[in-house]
């Protein structure tokens, strides 16, 4: 068991638990390396983590060190909650970036819709053109989005809000699709908008209550955005205020983004990994 721990410790992570558990015995590195009969140079650059040594050298320096099994775990865990929160991070600034983006496409997209609901443009191939190029990149963009908050729902262990992302990424696909097809095809869509206000509507209040759950733990701009998702999603589901909750879900969408700069940014993530670790740790 305590092979397969070592094994998952990463440098540079090993290195500085090396050196830490070297000086917390009184030792030098020179006084190690005699005790494990390898040479100065390469204790240094393991401690440095410049090099990742082979399992039995680090079997051989812990045994001198003297290290149990639950400081390894300890460590393992560690390192493993370093890199999911260094991937996460990653995805979450990539889909800050990506919200950005698509909320600036998303005005747009509200715009070319309204005035060809309302017939300003007549059909042709260059506006239908411009209009699919447009409709397909929201999507992508919304994907790209939408796709941090499976991760946070992972990360926290909120199923609903996992499955609340997919269905938004699924259903908010299926409109677009039908947009392009309509538009094609020179159709009306009145009923289907209503049809297309209470699903979002009510996907939106989940995805709110989701936010309300985790604001306890995880602060104000998760309980603001709560709150605006909730009157969204209330507008959606009237149908008669699905207008104005355009302009909610505008607000909405942007506070969703303040909300991934605050948790790509990395202090709450890094209060998060201490509580995780210590929980794994109990167990």
């Amino acid at each position: 068991m305590v092979k397969q721990n070592f094994m998952m410790i990463k440098q540079p992570l090993l290195g500085q638990k090396i050196q830490e558990w070297r000086k917390a015995k009184g030792l030098t590195q020179e006084e190690l390396v005699e005790r494990c009969n390898i040479n100065v140079r390469t204790i240094q650059r393991i401690e440095a983590g410049e090099v990742t040594p082979r399992s039995y050298t680090v079997k051989a320096i812990l045994d001198v060190l003297e290290v149990n099994s639950d400081d390894v775990k300890t460590v393992a865990i560690e390192g493993e909650d370093q890199i999911k929160g260094t991937e996460i991070s990653s995805w979450l600034k990539f889909s800050f970036i990506a919200g950005i983006i698509y909320l600036i496409f998303a005005i747009a997209e509200s715009l070319f819709d309204a005035y060809l609901f309302m017939e300003k443009f007549s059909h042709s191939l260059e506006i239908g053109y411009a209009y699919t190029f447009l409709k397909v990149s929201v999507l992508i963009l919304f994907s790209m989005f939408t796709i941090a908050f499976f991760k946070l729902g992972t990360l926290f262990s909120n199923v609903l809000l996992k499955a609340v992302a997919i269905l938004l990424i699924l259903t908010t696909g299926t409109f677009i699709v039908e947009d392009i097809a309509v538009y094609w095809m020179g159709q009306e869509l009145l009923l289907s908008l209503i049809f297309r206000s209470m699903v979002s509507g009510v996907l939106y209040v989940l995805f709110a209550v989701c936010l309300l759950q985790l604001s306890k733990s995880r602060g104000k701009i998760y309980l603001i955005a709560g709150v605006f998702g909730i009157l969204t999603g209330v507008s959606f589901l009237t149908v008669v205020f699905a207008i104005p909750g355009l302009i909610l879900l505008t607000v909405f969408e942007l506070l969703l983004i303040i909300l991934l700069h605050q948790e790509y940014k990395g202090n709450t993530m890094d209060s998060f990994f201490s509580f995780q670790n210590k929980a794994q740790v109990l167990h």
